[in-house]
Formats: C-alpha cells, structure tokens, sequence
C-alpha cells in the first residue's frame, strides 16, 4: 500500500503560477492564488460588502423619508379637504340662517 493513502496525505502538486501573474505560486487550496493575492481578494470582497450594505441602508432611509414625505403630503391634503368642507358646511349653515332668519 502507499504510505500516503494510509496516512491521509496528498502527494505535492506541480507548482502553478499565480492566476494574477504576480509571478509567486498558487495552489488550489488557495483558488491558484498566492497568499498576498488572495488576501488582497479577501479585503476586496470584505470592502465590497461593507459598500453594499451601506448603499442599502441609504436607500432604506431614503425610502423611508420618501415614505414619510408622502404620508406628510397626503395627510395635510387630507386636512385641507376636511378644512374646505367645514368651511363649505359653515357657509351653508350661515346661509340657511340668513334665510330663514329674513322669514
């Protein structure tokens, strides 16, 4: 039997060049990487995500205050609709009292 099948150990693999031709060694371990490489890559993704969530959160808020913007507009239009038909209602109730107190 081999001695490294029994000891669980893997043969070492031909060197490969790093995928971003920085002219170290990769290994598959490392997706073809060097080290200094795919911590750079690691980093990258870290940042990205951090820039990802930071954009969500702004258009949540933004969404939010359009919300709250809306809800603003559509309440005063709603008060001024409540608004002109007191208004209306006191005109007619005023009026209905001019005449009939002329009779």
């Amino acid at each position: 039997m081999d001695s490294s099948n029994e000891t669980g150990c893997r043969a070492p693999e031909d060197p490969v060049l790093c995928i971003n031709d920085c002219d170290l060694f990769g290994s598959a371990a490392t997706m073809n990487m060097c080290s200094k490489c795919q911590k750079g890559m690691i980093l990258l993704k870290q940042e990205h995500a951090k820039l990802a969530a930071t954009s969500s959160k702004d258009v949540v808020r933004r969404s939010s205050s359009s919300d709250e913007s809306e809800l603003a507009l559509a309440g005063a239009a709603v008060a001024s609709a409540d608004l002109a038909s007191q208004i209306s209602q006191l005109k007619s109730k005023e009026g209905f009292e001019k005449v009939h107190s002329l009779s």
